[in-house]
């Protein structure tokens, strides 16, 4: 980033005191960094990009997002989930990869009155209103109803002995009838709303609107707009465009050879090493195999399956239809958090030869086997933070990273060993939520766990907190410190990003991969 263009960033009001001094003093330093091997003709650097679900968090995500930008961080392949979907199909609506988009996304989202997406009734509107405002409120709630309870069981043994108290007893059931009839009233409401507060339409109009701004429509006009591969991308490699990446590979295979030569089994190795020789994929297009995409995950609870769009469209369109759909109907999908906003369902034509093939090709199912419909909810149950979709095991060697930026609350956060017996079991409730919590996103936990280099080379968390996930209230002083907040993390993780680390250690995750590196030798590579 020269110094205009520092200057420019300077004069974003968005940013604060913090957000400002820190991009000062950071500025020379990771201008001067290396991030990646694919680059564009003015110099940008590309990287594949997921991010993380959040609610109204989503904030955050587009502060990290500007961080990157500013420092010429380009995206191919992106992914995200509930919030992080959100900003995935805008810089995929976008266009133009070279672009800098988070300035425009950062207005959509700060022009945008979330509390208008709660669409339910106007008393929904208004308890979760108190609710969300008062953290501690629900809680206090059942404490209250606990005690009720008790005095509504223990009057009648009261009178027994003091019979002028007996009109008191009615004080606490009355009160009890009361939120008997509010809770019935409410489930009600769920049942009507199918179990949601919120029919979620007024979100998918107002992102469907947004996207007809941005000149996309349609599925289709999306996948034209920022589907591309290869040559099509018009992208160069940093040591030139012809047989350079092909012997960077085998150079740097060799070279782990020699420094890891105690952990390696030499007869996979000299396997390995010769078919790399001999395979021509490489040799003179150092593009192969790299494309741009984006993905939004969804969960389908019919079919109980993590649903990657587009990709796993066909499971419920005609190739016809994606020509009519908005790429909101994705999101829509994504971000239906169970409760808070209705399901998506979506009924299958089950008469559809290209329909049935695609459950065939997919979930190996006969034509019987095709669901009649898809009961969508939020990604997040299944995988709120995809980035196994970018691990690819027969990587030939490492041409652009993977970034990834989570969205945490320290204040909810556990100890570093464990929240304990004694938080877990201390009431049903929390032994419940435990539970939930742990189930929750376990796709993404099983992946981090194996892989544990992208824990160490890829992902920065920003701490949300104390601000709720769920916060559809929010006003633009809470969305402004969020944003600074995701700003600040994005220049925290590019100062300790090291791209030479990063491609030799990924190198080894695919060497142990294929049993080449000993897992008793490098039991620490992940």
């Amino acid at each position: 980033m020269k110094t205009e263009q520092l200057n420019s960033v300077l004069q974003d009001k968005s940013l604060n005191r913090e957000s400002r001094a820190m991009v000062t003093e950071m500025h020379e330093r990771l201008s001067a960094k290396e991030y990646s091997d694919i680059l564009d003709s003015t110099g940008n650097q590309y990287i594949n990009f997921v991010q993380e679900g959040g609610g109204v968090w989503g904030t955050a995500l587009v502060g990290y997002l500007y961080a990157l930008e500013i420092f010429g961080i380009r995206f191919l392949r992106i992914a995200g989930t509930s919030a992080g979907a959100i900003n995935t199909i805008l810089i995929a609506a976008l266009g133009d990869r070279s672009r800098n988009k988070s300035s425009i996304i950062k207005d959509v989202l700060f022009n945008w009155n979330f509390v208008e997406f709660m669409d339910g009734k106007p008393i929904v509107k208004k308890m979760a209103g108190i609710m969300l405002k008062n953290s501690k409120l629900l809680k206090r709630s059942l404490y209250v109803v606990a005690a009720l309870l008790v005095l509504t069981f223990t009057f009648p043994l009261i009178t027994l002995f003091t019979p002028a108290s007996f009109w008191f007893y009615f004080i606490p059931l009355f009160v009890l009838v009361i939120i008997a009839l509010g809770i019935r009233y409410y489930y009600d409401l769920f049942r009507t709303n199918r179990i949601g507060l919120n029919p979620g339409h007024s979100f998918e109009r107002k992102l469907k609107e947004t996207l007809d701004h941005f000149g996309v429509r349609t599925v289709e006009e999306l996948n034209a707009v920022y589907n591309k591969k290869g040559a099509e991308l018009n992208l160069d490699y940093r040591f030139g465009n012809t047989s350079e990446y092909y012997f960077n590979a085998l150079n740097h295979v060799e070279k782990i050879h020699t420094e890891k030569a105690g952990s390696i089994d030499e007869n996979r190795y000299r396997t390995f090493l010769e078919t790399m020789r001999n395979t021509e994929l490489y040799k003179n297009n150092p593009f192969m195999l790299l494309r741009s995409d984006y993905t939004v995950i969804a969960t389908d609870i019919n079919s109980r399956i993590k649903v990657e769009f587009p990709r796993m469209a066909d499971l419920y369109w005609t190739s016809k239809d994606i020509c009519d759909i908005s790429p909101a109907k994705f999101v829509r999908a994504s971000m239906a958090v169970p409760y808070f906003f209705e399901p998506m369902v979506h009924k299958i034509n089950r008469s559809e030869p290209e329909i049935v093939n695609a459950w065939k090709f997919r979930l190996n199912a006969d034509p019987k086997g095709v669901f009649d419909e898809a009961v969508f909810i939020d990604g997040g149950s299944i995988s709120n933070f995809p980035i196994d979709i970018f691990h690819e095991a027969d990587i030939f060697y490492p041409r652009i990273p993977v970034f990834g930026v989570r969205l945490t609350d320290s204040s909810e956060a556990g100890a570093e060993n464990g929240l304990g017996s004694s938080k877990i079991l201390k009431t049903p409730l929390s032994y419940m939520m435990n539970i939930f919590d742990t189930l929750r996103g376990y796709n993404d936990k099983t992946f981090l766990n194996k892989y544990t280099f992208y824990s160490k080379h890829s992902i920065q968390s920003v701490d949300c907190s104390p601000s709720s996930w769920l916060n559809f209230f929010m006003q633009d002083a809470e969305k402004t410190e969020l944003f600074n907040k995701g700003f600040r993390a994005g220049l925290e993780f590019l100062d300790r990003f090291d791209w030479e680390k990063y491609k030799t250690e990924r190198m080894l995750v695919a060497l142990k991969e294929r049993k080449i590196l000993k897992d008793e030798n490098e039991s620490t590579v992940g």
